[in-house]
């Protein structure tokens, strides 16, 4: 089969590797479909690799397939079901993982970094890892709501944002516009956004955000913000981006009393205003992956209509074209087509 691996030490290349065999809790998939994600971008940029990540790799974690062959240990599944995939393998026994917060479990691999992904024409997975795919859901964008969809889902799970009123997404990249889409098909009615790029304030109001602010001029979003939610600002931060920053800006958004969920994960460490928390009882969390039930959850969402992945969605291309999409960026979710 054809495959994009990828070593540091000679980057990427497009190979011929053996189809690889389903073990007997496992699954074979023809690929139909997968998300370039920021975090592929980042591995290539020599960014440090989640623990377990071995080389040379097939990177691809946003996976939509269908299933050519089944382990002996499987049941439940059937060749020619369309299924995508879940990426974050927990280990499943652990004390996190007991507890129902398996996205958080320190022994949990990744498929596309610690096995295996879906840069290729197939690819063998656990089939728990499995969610049944909805026929007239489109394979690309369909691929896209494991990650893009799944990982804000999470986070507003974890920010109970079905008790917020009024809520403010930060930054405009796939986590941001996804959000602003979910929260709109929530119980949120009012949401707003903030980005640093011009482009991403349109982006943002066509993904359903009633106003947009620029962080140019921090100071005047965070009282545009507070206008428009009143009762001191927002009820709820949603912030993708994670840096001094946004966190800054979040806490002038934010009512007293209110929550602030972060997603982004910027590379050194974050200076937090800790007396402005305080003193103003924030409640500030963070937020890490997703849980199987995530991605059920937004591909009901997205099989009702009530969130439209296909606005996330940039480029299509084909495996040979994997480098451009990991080394330069479009206005929305690449998606591999193998």
């Amino acid at each position: 089969m054809r495959a994009l691996q990828y070593a540091p030490d000679r980057g990427t290349d497009l190979v011929d590797l053996p189809v690889p065999e389903a073990a007997a809790n496992e699954v074979l998939l023809q690929v139909d479909a997968c998300g370039v994600c920021g975090s592929d971008r980042q591995i290539v940029r020599g960014e440090t690799p989640p623990f377990g990540t071995q080389f040379p790799l097939v990177l691809g974690h946003e996976i939509a397939g269908t299933i050519v062959a089944v382990g002996d240990a499987v049941d439940g599944w059937d060749v020619g079901d369309a299924v995508l995939v879940h990426p974050f393998c927990p280990c499943g026994t652990c004390a996190v993982c007991r507890r129902g917060e398996s996205h958080l479990c320190s022994q949990q691999g990744c498929i596309g970094f610690t096995r295996q992904g879906g840069f290729a024409e197939y690819v063998a997975v656990p089939a728990d890892q499995l969610v049944r795919r909805p026929a007239h859901l489109d394979p690309a964008a369909a691929a896209i709501l494991v990650d893009a969809y799944a990982t804000p889902q999470r986070a507003l799970v974890a920010a109970h944002a079905d008790k917020a009123a009024t809520a403010l997404v930060i930054g405009t990249g796939g986590l941001g516009l996804a959000a602003i889409q979910l929260l709109k098909a929530g119980a949120v009615a009012r949401v707003a956004s903030a980005s640093r790029r011009a482009a991403g304030l349109d982006v943002a109001q066509s993904a359903g955000a009633e106003v947009a602010v620029a962080l140019t001029d921090a100071r005047g979003a965070a009282r545009a913000i507070r206008r428009f939610a009143g009762a001191g600002g927002v009820d709820l931060v949603l912030d993708t981006v994670g840096d001094g920053q946004s966190l800054g800006f979040a806490l002038d958004a934010l009512r007293p009393g209110g929550t602030v969920v972060i997603v982004g994960m910027p590379a050194g460490d974050v200076a937090v205003p800790m007396a402005r928390l305080v003193r103003r009882g924030v409640r500030c969390i963070g937020s890490y992956g997703s849980q199987r039930s995530d991605v059920v959850e937004v591909v009901k969402l997205a099989a009702d209509g009530r969130i439209d992945p296909p606005a996330l969605l940039g480029r299509r291309l084909a495996l040979e074209d994997v480098p451009l999409a990991l080394a330069t960026q479009s206005g929305g979710r690449d998606v591999i087509l193998p």
